[in-house]
């Protein structure tokens, strides 16, 4: 943020809107990928930001996801596996 020193921030937050979830599926639903961008951003510095890695690499947790019945996102801009 501009005008707000680095050594004002002391981390990131992700607000998960719940109000229209009704179960466990539609959290994973809302959560899932969304979980692995926002550590992506808060455990990378921001010159190892490349959307083109972030997407490939992401795509490898398709599997995993599947394989532990997760229900997640399958967004159109990822070449899940």
């Amino acid at each position: 943020m501009e005008g707000v020193p680095e050594a004002a921030v002391l981390g990131i937050e992700a607000p998960l809107w719940s109000e229209t979830l009704r179960s466990y599926a539609d959290v994973e639903a809302m959560a899932f990928p969304r979980l692995a961008a926002v550590a992506e951003l808060g455990w990378s510095p921001r010159s190892a930001h490349d959307w083109d890695s972030f997407a490939r690499r992401l795509a490898a947790y398709g599997p995993r996801w599947d394989a532990d019945g997760v229900n997640y996102h399958r967004s159109a801009q990822i070449p899940w596996r």
